[in-house]
């Protein structure tokens, strides 16, 4: 577990401390990934989404047959009184990890918070970079607890001096990042993988959203990594990304090398909007 911000976890809605917070090496929760998790952003005292988040869990939960401690309803209540009994939190993320039945333990939702990693300034202004790691998740629409895909992904990024890893499937085809949606921008027109192939995320909902808005045509195709030549932009998102240009793939830029007009225009409306939901601008983050 990474280091908690906060001096509770809650299980199933009791307040219990971190180190309490354990499922067994013998079960199958660990050799059998069976779990689901959700990763959610509390800024400014304001739960980003919270809603939308746990019923993308229970749609996972219920995709792979995993019975849950409780209702959204439940999870929603887990989520306030874990933030109340805090008292005033710091911005962070919200993990939600929930893990189902041992032979001595129901099913158990786990929530507590982490600190928050925002992108820099720099960052955004600048855009960054990935790498291409040649595997794909198994179950790609369920965001479960089987990440090993996706940590040797980040592994390879790392390894390279890059931001994020980006999974390219049997045939060629970028699919996500390790922990990240991605985009590519081909003629002013916004090209994501298909839905069937990926996992949906909280953020691209809004991003398409306001795709919508600002008249930016949308297209779910393939992305094969072979038509890299022909992306004009790309970008990732993510709870804690946000809208964050991606102009470097392989060592290679994409497009001019620097974040583009499309990238930019989505990347202001997400802004404006997060400060509308939450009442403060996320650009102090980094700062």
């Amino acid at each position: 577990m990474n280091s908690v911000l906060t001096g509770f976890v809650s299980c199933n809605g009791e307040l219990i401390p971190p180190q309490m917070a354990t499922v067994s090496v013998l079960g199958s929760t660990l050799y059998g990934a069976f779990g689901v998790y959700e990763s959610i952003q509390l800024w400014n005292g304001v739960v980003f989404h919270l809603d939308d988040h746990l019923q993308r869990l229970l749609a996972s939960a219920a995709a792979i047959g995993l019975p849950l401690a409780g209702e959204l309803v439940a999870h929603r209540e887990w989520v306030n009184d874990l933030i109340h009994a805090e008292g005033s939190p710091p911005d962070a993320t919200i993990r939600l990890f929930a893990v189902g039945p041992e032979a001595d333990a129901p099913p158990r939702s786990f929530v507590w918070l982490e600190p928050l990693r925002p992108p820099t300034p720099q960052m955004v202004r600048e855009g960054v970079g990935a790498v291409t790691y040649q595997s794909e998740r198994a179950l790609p629409t369920v965001k479960s607890l089987n990440t090993l895909v996706n940590t040797l992904a980040r592994h390879a990024a790392q390894a390279a001096g890059e931001h994020e890893g980006l999974l390219v499937d049997a045939a060629g085809c970028v699919r996500e990042g390790a922990s990240s949606t991605f985009y590519a921008v081909q003629g002013g027109s916004l090209l994501i993988p298909p839905p069937e192939e990926i996992l949906e995320g909280v953020t691209l909902q809004i991003v398409l959203s306001l795709a919508a808005q600002a008249a930016i045509p949308v297209h779910r195709v393939h992305l094969p990594l072979a038509a890299r030549d022909g992306w004009d932009e790309a970008f990732l998102t993510s709870t804690s990304r946000h809208v964050l240009p991606l102009v470097r793939l392989d060592g290679a830029a994409i497009g001019s090398g620097a974040p583009g007009p499309v990238t930019g225009e989505l990347g202001r409306r997400f802004e404006a909007y997060f400060e509308q939901v939450t009442g403060r601008g996320y650009g102090s983050a980094a700062e």
